[in-house]
């Protein structure tokens, strides 16, 4: 894990975190961040060799973890990981919402996009995040503590420019989830925020679908480098960066932040 939070901060100690999309990307630095700060984290992906690894690596650096294998898109496999956590590891008190899925060419109309893809990037998306939710809200509620983060994206605010039209709906969508459960949970004890990254270095954003012509991947890496170019700080994002904000919504420094979505993307996007 990178040293890049002082040992003083330990914003999170005595309480017990669960990130999903842990063994990469945003998840992993998440996972990382929140260990590096105290917590005890559940590393939940649907890559249980990735999860483990993340674990491992937080235990190497004096931290607490343990992996658990997960498909956030099927309701009953949340619900039975959740338990399962909170078996293991206490109640939980931070939930990030960090797996998703990409559509990665998105160059297509909307004839091109059959419903298999659609349903499998909404699937885990926004119904991922809507089964972790459900499954431990009530918990936080009834113990008046508690934080969510949900990753929506720069596309939720506008549109992706790498990603198809799935994905942009899903990530929409999570910004009307995450303020409904602002408001519905925020009287009980629950804060519910989302970030909004732009770019960010993930196999995500560099992989292209499978299939994909050595004329698309090219198409894709021409995209990623006008991306940059259009940045006001010019360059994407690291997960690590997107991490520090989830860290802080998370966190007790932002006890009066809630239903906020923040823009992560080094000025993009403006609102």
């Amino acid at each position: 894990m990178p040293p890049s939070v002082p040992p003083s901060a330990a914003r999170f100690v005595g309480r017990t975190a669960l990130v999903t999309g842990a063994a990469s990307g945003i998840g992993l630095a998440t996972a990382q961040r929140l260990a590096r700060e105290g917590a005890v984290v559940a590393c939940l992906d649907l890559d249980a060799g990735g999860a483990e690894r993340a674990a491992e690596a937080i235990r190497l650096h004096g931290g607490q973890a343990e992996a658990f294998e997960c498909d956030i898109a099927r309701s009953s496999a949340v619900a039975a990981a959740c338990a399962a956590v909170e078996r293991s590891l206490g109640p939980v008190s931070v939930l990030a919402n960090v797996a998703g899925v990409g559509d990665a060419t998105g160059l297509e109309g909307i004839e091109a996009i059959d419903d298999e893809r659609w349903q499998v990037v909404l699937a885990v998306n926004v119904n991922g995040a809507f089964y972790l939710c459900r499954a431990l809200l009530p918990g936080m509620a009834a113990r008046a503590t508690g934080a969510i983060v949900n990753v929506s994206s720069l596309a939720g605010r506008s549109k992706s420019a790498n990603g198809g039209l799935a994905y942009t709906t899903s990530k929409a969508a999570i910004l009307g989830m995450t303020r409904h459960l602002a408001f519905d949970y925020g009287p009980r004890g629950v804060r519910v925020n989302a970030i909004c990254p732009g770019g960010v270095d993930t196999p995500m954003l560099r992989g292209v679908r499978r299939g994909s012509t050595p004329e698309e991947a090219e198409h894709r890496r021409q995209r990623i480098a006008a991306y940059e170019y259009f940045m006001p700080i010019k360059r994407i994002s690291t997960p690590d960066e997107q991490a520090s904000a989830i860290a802080f919504l998370a966190s007790d420094d932002a006890s009066y932040i809630n239903g906020v979505s923040l823009d992560v993307n080094g000025g993009l996007f403006m609102a």
